[in-house]
C-alpha cells in the first residue's frame, strides 16, 4: 500500500487518533493510484489548509478536468493564482448555467420575502452589481450546492459546525464569507440583514473608538434568495484579522485587547445599539482596526439616543457577561472589563422581588430543571453566581495551564445539535448541574476530566466521519453522526445527573468516567 501522505492540521488532538484514521482512509485511496498522487494530495492539503480539495482530487468519481485543475492548484506558486483555481474548480463541478432567472434588486425585503422560484439579490453596493450577477448567471441552479461544498469556518473550541458558514473564493480570487439562513431559527437570517443595513447606516461606514481604534462592519456584498433551493443566503467580503476569542484563549496578557473590547462596547451602546451577540469570536482584530460580524440578535432603535446606564448592566447580566466572556476570562478579568456594569458583589442574593431584566436562558432551565419556574431575584442570583463559578477558567491541575470548563457546555450542546438531538439544550443544563456538583462535591477536576473526555471522543468521531463523507462523495450534505460516540457521550452525562444528588456516589463515578477519558 502507498503511504498516505502527512496531512497536517490535527496538532490540537493531542491524541493522534485523528491524524491516524484521516491517514488510514487517505492511504486507502491513494493505494488504487499511481505514486505520484501522494505528493499532489499533500500539496493539496498545504496550499488550502483542509482536506476537502484532497477527497475531490482522491475520489473516482472527479473527471478528468477537475483532477488536471487540482494538480495545477497543488503545483501553483501564486496565492491570487490558486484561489482563481479553487473557485474554477468549483464552477466546474456545480455551475448549472442557464437553469435560473436571476434578478438584481435594492430592495432587501423583496429579496426576503420572495415566493416564487426565481434568483434574487439584494446587492448594496452598485459597483458589485455587475460581478454578483456574473456569479449567479454562471451557476445557475448549482450556486447553492456549490457553497455548500465550500470549507467550513471552524471555531477554536468546535472543530465541526454543520455547514452554515463558509469561506470561498469569488471569480477573481477574492475570499468571502458566506451565511446560510438556519432552518431551525425561523426569522433571525431576515432579522440580521436589516439589523446590519441599519448599523451599517448608524455608523456610516466606520468610526474611531477608545485608544486610537476603529470599528468597521464587514463589508456585505449580497445577501440571495437562491431560487432553485430556497435557500438565502449573505455573502461578506472577507475582513482581516484574528477572532478576539482566538486571542483570548491564547497564553498571555490581555488587558489591553479586553480594554479595546470594553471601549467597542461603549462605543455602539453610545449610538444606541445593542448588539446582541458581542461574543468574542464576532470580532475581528487587524492591528488597530476592529471588523463586527454576526448581527442576528441585534436592536438598531429607530434613533440613536445612547443606551441608559440601568438598561447597559441588564445587558451585560445577559449573554455578554457569564456566557460570552464568562467562559473565556478569569473572572478578575471580567470585573475589569464590565466595570460599572457587572459587579457580583452587589448581587442581593435574599431579594424576594422579581427579576427586573430579561433573564438568561442558562439560568432559566437550571431553574426550571430544580422545579422553579418563577424564581425571585435572589434565587435568580444566587443560580447565576452558582453558573458563572464553574464556568470560569480555572488551572488544570496536570498541566499547570488554563483550562476553560464553561466550553465543554457549549461543545456537549453543539455536538449533540449536529447530530440531530432535539434534547441538546437539557443536556446542557445538564452539564452544568453536574460542574456545580463536582464544585460542591469536591471533586470538580474528575468532573470536568469526566465530561470533557467523552466529548473529545464525540469530536474526534465527527472529524474523521466529515473526511471519509468527503471522499466517498458527500460534501455538500450534513455528516452523519457518530452515533456511537454520540450515545456514549449522553449515556455519560445521564450517569453522572443520576449520581450528583449522592456525593459518594458522584465522587466515584468522576473518578472512574475521568480515568476513561484519560
Amino acid at each position: 500500500m502507498t503511504r498516505a501522505a502527512q496531512l497536517p492540521g490535527y496538532s490540537w488532538d493531542t491524541t493522534g487518533r485523528i491524524e491516524a484514521c484521516i491517514q488510514a482512509l487517505i492511504g486507502e485511496r491513494l493505494a488504487e493510484l499511481p505514486a505520484r498522487a501522494a505528493a499532489v494530495a499533500a500539496r493539496l492539503r498545504d496550499v488550502t489548509g483542509d482536506c476537502r480539495l484532497v477527497a475531490v482530487y482522491l475520489r473516482p468519481d472527479s473527471p478528468d478536468a477537475i483532477v488536471r485543475l487540482c494538480e495545477r492548484l497543488a503545483s501553483t506558486k501564486n496565492a491570487q493564482e490558486r484561489a482563481r483555481l479553487q473557485h474554477e474548480i468549483g464552477r466546474c463541478r456545480f455551475a448549472r448555467p442557464g437553469t435560473a432567472e436571476v434578478s438584481l434588486t435594492d430592495d432587501l425585503e423583496q429579496v426576503l420575502t420572495a415566493a416564487d422560484d426565481r434568483t434574487r439579490a439584494y446587492v448594496p453596493d452598485p459597483g458589485r452589481r455587475d460581478m454578483i450577477g456574473a456569479l449567479l448567471n454562471d451557476f445557475g441552479a448549482g450556486f447553492s450546492d456549490f457553497v455548500e461544498s465550500q470549507h467550513e469556518v471552524p471555531g477554536p473550541n468546535a472543530r465541526l459546525r454543520q455547514g452554515i458558514v463558509k469561506s470561498w473564493r469569488l471569480p477573481d480570487g477574492t475570499r468571502v464569507i458566506s451565511k446560510r439562513a438556519n432552518p431551525a431559527k425561523p426569522g433571525r437570517f431576515a432579522q440580521e440583514q436589516f439589523a446590519y443595513r441599519a448599523i451599517a447606516s448608524r455608523l456610516a461606514g466606520g468610526i474611531a473608538f477608545g485608544r486610537n481604534r476603529r470599528l468597521q462592519l464587514a463589508p456585505l456584498l449580497a445577501t440571495i434568495r437562491d431560487g432553485a433551493s430556497g435557500h438565502e443566503h449573505a455573502i461578506w467580503q472577507w475582513a482581516p484579522g484574528e477572532t478576539a476569542e482566538s486571542m483570548l484563549l491564547a497564553p498571555g496578557e490581555h488587558t489591553s485587547l479586553l480594554r479595546d473590547y470594553r471601549d467597542l462596547m461603549d462605543a455602539l451602546l453610545d449610538r444606541g445599539i445593542l448588539w446582541g451577540d458581542l461574543s468574542p469570536r464576532n470580532v475581528l482584530v487587524h492591528g488597530h482596526v476592529h471588523h463586527l460580524v454576526d448581527f442576528e440578535k441585534t436592536q438598531v432603535p429607530g434613533d440613536d439616543t445612547p443606551v441608559p446606564h440601568a438598561d447597559r448592566g441588564a445587558y451585560c447580566r445577559g449573554q455578554i457577561g457569564v456566557e460570552e466572556l464568562g467562559v473565556l476570562c478569569r473572572e478578575d478579568e471580567v470585573r475589569a472589563c464590565l466595570h460599572g456594569y457587572l459587579d457580583p458583589d452587589r448581587w442581593d442574593f435574599d431579594a424576594p422581588c422579581p427579576v427586573p431584566f430579561p433573564p438568561r436562558p442558562e439560568v432559566t432551565a437550571v431553574l426550571a430543571g430544580r422545579g422553579v419556574t418563577d424564581p425571585d431575584l435572589g434565587t435568580y442570583n444566587r443560580t447565576d453566581r452558582q453558573i458563572w463559578q464553574v464556568r470560569s477558567p480555572d488551572l488544570d491541575p496536570v498541566s499547570g495551564l488554563l483550562r476553560y470548563p464553561g466550553l465543554v457546555n457549549f461543545r456537549v450542546e453543539h455536538y449533540l445539535s449536529c447530530a440531530g438531538r432535539t434534547d441538546a439544550d437539557d443536556y446542557d443544563r445538564k452539564t452544568t448541574e453536574i460542574l456545580i456538583a463536582g464544585r460542591r462535591h469536591s471533586c470538580f477536576d474528575e468532573a470536568v476530566q469526566a465530561l470533557a473526555g467523552a466529548v473529545d471522543e464525540a469530536e474526534r468521531q465527527f472529524v474523521v466521519a466529515e473526511v471519509a463523507e468527503l471522499l466517498a462523495g458527500n460534501d455538500t450534505g450534513p455528516v452523519p453522526a457518530p452515533n456511537a460516540a454520540i450515545r456514549a457521550l449522553v449515556d455519560r452525562i445521564d450517569v453522572l445527573d443520576t449520581a450528583r444528588q449522592d456525593p459518594g456516589t458522584f465522587r466515584s463515578a468522576c473518578t472512574a468516567l475521568g480515568k476513561e477519558g484519560r
